[in-house]
C-alpha cells in the first residue's frame, strides 16, 4: 500500500468513527516522508484531549490496529491534535525531573500513574542521562507504570 493509500484508509477510517460518535471533530490527514499524520479539530476538542488525551489516543490505536496489517511497517501513524503531543511531552519531560529531584532529596522512590508505553518512553528518555537516577516501568497492560528511584 501507498503512502497516499494509507492515508486515504486512516481518513476513511477516522471520519466513519467521528460520524458514528456525534462529535463535532474534522480530520486532515498529511502524508511525508513515510509518516501519516492525523490532525484532529473541532468543538469537541476537549473530549478528544480529556484524560491525558485518552481518547486521541484510543483513535490512534484503534486504527494502528485495525489498518496496521494493510499499511507497510515503515509508515508512522501519528495523531495529534492543537499541538497536544508537543505539549504532553514537554509536560511528562518537567513531571518527570520534578520526580528525580524528589527522588533525591526524599530518598524514595516515585511512582507515576499509569501511562502509555508513548509516555513512559518519553519519562524514561528524560531521565536517561541522569547517573544518579535510575527508572523502571513495571505492572501489566493498562497499569504499567515507571518508577523513579535512586541508582544507588
Amino acid at each position: 500500500m501507498s503512502d497516499q493509500a494509507a492515508a486515504d484508509s486512516l481518513d476513511e477510517f477516522v471520519n466513519t468513527i467521528i460520524e458514528y460518535s456525534g462529535l463535532e471533530l474534522s480530520v486532515d490527514v498529511s502524508t511525508y516522508d513515510d509518516q501519516v499524520d492525523v490532525e484532529i479539530r473541532g468543538n469537541d476538542i476537549p473530549l478528544l484531549l480529556g484524560h491525558n488525551g485518552e481518547l486521541l489516543n484510543a483513535l490512534e490505536y484503534l486504527a494502528t490496529k485495525i489498518l496496521g496489517r494493510h499499511i507497510p511497517s515503515r509508515i508512522k501513524i501519528n495523531f495529534d491534535s492543537e499541538g497536544y503531543r508537543k505539549m504532553r511531552e514537554k509536560e511528562l519531560t518537567l513531571m518527570a525531573q520534578h520526580a528525580a529531584e524528589r527522588v533525591r532529596a526524599t530518598k524514595r522512590p516515585f511512582t507515576f500513574e499509569p501511562m502509555t508505553p508513548l509516555e513512559r518512553r518519553i519519562v524514561h528518555v528524560a531521565l536517561a542521562e541522569q547517573t544518579d537516577i535510575k527508572t523502571e516501568s513495571q505492572g501489566e497492560g493498562e497499569d504499567r507504570k515507571v518508577i523513579v528511584f535512586l541508582a544507588n
